[in-house]
């Protein structure tokens, strides 16, 4: 329990959340990357028991962040597209 009024840092779960809940755009990218940071940390400090307890969420949860990444990405294309198309049109 913390009593210096510090707020605790979040989990790689509660990260990841954040980050698959986002609906902004523009925050997308930076949350994508502080989940992603969140689970390797986990994986590389984590005590061996507690990461192999984990090991397949921290593997669909490291897919899930790969897929709404390529999700963003293909979103800003097309919007990028679609701004051409108007400007041409």
């Amino acid at each position: 329990m913390q009593t210096d009024g510090a707020p605790r840092p979040l989990s790689w779960k509660e990260l990841y959340m954040q980050a698959m809940l986002e609906t902004d755009p523009a925050h997308m990218p930076t949350l994508i990357a502080r989940a992603n940071d969140a689970i390797l940390d986990w994986l590389e400090h984590g005590d061996a028991t507690s990461v192999a307890a984990e090991l397949t969420l921290l593997n669909n949860a490291l897919n899930g962040l790969r897929l709404l990444r390529r999700e963003h990405a293909r979103c800003l294309q097309e919007s990028g597209e679609l701004r051409k198309e108007r400007k041409v049109g």
